[in-house]
């Protein structure tokens, strides 16, 4: 009976409905992108670039806990990699802001590689408490004198706004377009990949770490490869994040901002591409509306709607699916 019933649930969370919406993610935000660049002006633009920046950032996060079955609490250090060598690339003048997100995926997924092939032979929370120790020495390392020729130190680094080159567009809207194609382009690959050999794989060595043993397969590899294309997406984000700002400072990086990605997992679902983007959501506009509501306690405010999110988010998913559970065997029952 309960082999019947994780049956059932798997179906439902990867069922019809989930895989329709699924696949028209990508082109409803490229119509929605496009129609926000063509009406969003400054503030709003702005905001909604950086809700995709999130929503890549707990994509990648989603990709690490829900296929591979691993817990990272420092992926905002690999998000602050991917935004510092893009800085770095466009204050030399290497390539232009958004045309460095292919470069700093790159080198935050090498950098999450070699973290994670040694990290990722331990389990639980002790990797959880490595990457944990990675976030916060990461922004410690950025204010190095050592590096401040690179990175700017504790100022950071500012950099100049992109330019549009349409006529019909400003500077925000071109931003927000191509934050836009960025995103739909990274949430297609990372669709592709879950659904290819390698999502298999990694699901296959999350849900049966010892036959995968058994049978020869390098399960530390095939995790840390895991742990390498989620950081490489986590860069790109960084990445897009510097291209919108124009800046990027080690304290925008703290260890708050992996917990926050974390904590968008916890209300996205693991497996939901869509959720993401209400994540997303949450962590743009729920600290401007708490400091909206008291600048003393903004802090303690984000934190009690934060908790309460992570309790309430999934028991509401768990009511859901219970249900849809019961509509399907009151379909499924004889009629007399």
């Amino acid at each position: 009976m309960s082999t019947i019933k994780t049956f059932r649930v798997s179906n439902l969370r990867t069922g019809h409905s989930a895989g329709e919406l699924g696949r028209l993610i990508v082109p409803l935000l490229l119509i929605v992108a496009l129609a926000a660049a063509m009406s969003l002006h400054g503030y709003w633009s702005f905001k909604a670039a950086t809700l995709l920046v999130f929503a890549i950032a707990v994509r990648s996060m989603q990709l690490l806990v829900g296929a591979s079955g691993q817990v990272s609490l420092g992926h905002g250090a690999f998000f602050a990699i991917g935004a510092y060598t893009a800085g770095v690339m466009a204050m030399n003048g290497w390539a232009p802001g958004l045309a460095t997100v292919p470069a700093a995926a790159l080198v935050a997924g090498i950098a999450g590689f070699m973290f994670g092939l040694p990290a990722v032979r331990l389990a639980g929370p002790y990797l959880a408490l490595a990457s944990f120790a990675l976030a916060l020495a990461l922004p410690q390392l950025l204010k190095h004198p050592a590096f401040e020729s690179w990175t700017g130190g504790v100022s950071g680094l500012s950099l100049d706004p992109p330019v549009s080159p349409l006529a019909f567009l400003s500077s925000d809207q071109w931003i927000l377009l191509l934050a836009a194609c960025w995103c739909a382009l990274l949430f297609k690959g990372v669709d592709r990949l879950l659904k290819g050999p390698c999502g298999l794989a990694w699901m296959s060595l999350r849900d049966h770490p010892a036959a995968a043993t058994a049978t020869g397969v390098d399960v530390a590899k095939w995790k840390a490869v895991a742990f390498a294309v989620s950081s490489g997406i986590a860069g790109a984000a960084g990445a897009l994040s510097t291209a919108i700002s124009s800046f990027a400072s080690p304290d925008s990086f703290n260890i708050f901002l992996s917990l926050s990605l974390l904590v968008g997992v916890a209300l996205a679902g693991p497996r939901y591409a869509a959720g993401s983007f209400a994540a997303a959501a949450f962590l743009v506009f729920v600290p401007d509306l708490a400091e909206k509501i008291s600048r003393e306690w903004t802090g303690v405010i984000y934190g009690i709607a934060m908790l309460g999110s992570v309790y309430v988010v999934p028991m509401l998913r768990r009511l859901r699916m219970r249900a849809a559970i019961d509509r399907r065997n009151d379909s499924a029952a004889p009629r007399h």
